[in-house]
Formats: C-alpha cells, sequence, structure tokens
C-alpha cells in the first residue's frame, strides 16, 4: 500500500491507494500531519510514502524544496521501517486544474491539491 503527500507548510493532502486504486483522501494541518500518518500507515498497512518535490520550473526558488527535503529525512527518522521516497511534481497542479476545468468545477476547498496528491501518487505508481 502507497500514501502520497502533497506538502505544503500549513496543510497537506494526502492519497492512497486501496485495491490498487488511487484515491484523494484528507486534507490535514501540518502540524497534525505525522499523527495522520501513523494512523494511515496502521489502518491500511502502508509500506510505502511518496512525498512531492516542489521544483520550481526554472529551478531558482529552492525553499519549499529544501524544507521538503529535510521533512523526508525527518520521516525516514520515524518511520524507519517504511520505504520513504519522492517525485517531481511540477506538472501535476496544472494537470490538477485542466481536470477541474474539465469537469466545470470551480476550486473552492483544495480540491486540485487532492488531485495533485493522487497525480503524484499514480505518477510514482508508473516508474
Amino acid at each position: 500500500m502507497y500514501l502520497a503527500i502533497d506538502l505544503w507548510d500549513k496543510r497537506c493532502w494526502i492519497a492512497i491507494t486501496v485495491e490498487g486504486i488511487v484515491m484523494p483522501k484528507d486534507i490535514v494541518p501540518r502540524t497534525s500531519l505525522i499523527n495522520a500518518l501513523k494512523k494511515y500507515i496502521s489502518d491500511y498497512k502502508i509500506e510505502v510514502i511518496v512525498v512531492w518535490l516542489p521544483y520550481d520550473l526554472y529551478n531558482i526558488d529552492h525553499k519549499q524544496l529544501d524544507k521538503t527535503k529535510k521533512f523526508i529525512e525527518k520521516l525516514k527518522i520515524i518511520f524507519p521501517d517504511l520505504k520513504i521516497d519522492s517525485i517531481d511534481e511540477r506538472f501535476t497542479s496544472f494537470e490538477a486544474d485542466s481536470i477541474l476545468r474539465t469537469m466545470w468545477i470551480k476550486d473552492t476547498s483544495g480540491q486540485k491539491d487532492a488531485i495533485s496528491a493522487s497525480l503524484i501518487l499514480e505518477s510514482y505508481l508508473k516508474l
């Protein structure tokens, strides 16, 4: 079982695989993320956590990327028995926007980021 995290400073979006199907799950406050991960790992028998790497299109702004890499190292310490991996998610937000526009839905409650978390996991599974 896999879990993907679309990590931000205040909120994080989680997607998981259930019987091979990628499903967006929750929006979790960053301050509660580790506890939420522990629950998901236990409830869904998660074996791999995939974290997005927020590369800037022009490789200029590395602040969020550096924070994310530090978080990944923290996850490896907290969950030593799990595989912690990362993936470049540069275009998942654009893809998620496209999906919402196709469905004629305005992103009023973080749906774009929930879809992005799912796309991150789908991309990882295709590797």
